[in-house]
């Protein structure tokens, strides 16, 4: 998640381990707002479910709000 970029990466690891490494490593990042690791069942609907999230390399509390914008938002003089 970047503060202007509308997107995501995706990289799938078979270790759950290995993709927290990476999220936290990641999070670190010059103007990345936050990282997060997702288990899934390939080829199974319904089956993503958030494990953990980071902020400058600190995992953070499932609850806490994220950073950035959720949907984004057209500014006025764009319109």
């Amino acid at each position: 998640m970047r503060p202007d970029d509308l997107g995501a990466v995706e990289i799938v690891f078979l270790d759950e381990h290995e993709a927290r490494q990476y999220a936290q490593d990641r999070s670190r990042d010059w103007r990345v707002l936050a990282t997060t690791v997702t288990r899934f069942m390939v080829g199974q609907l319904g089956t993503r479910h958030p494990v953990a999230w980071f902020v400058d390399g600190e995992e953070q509390p499932a609850r806490k709000a994220r950073p950035g914008k959720l949907y984004p938002v057209a500014d006025a003089g764009s319109v």
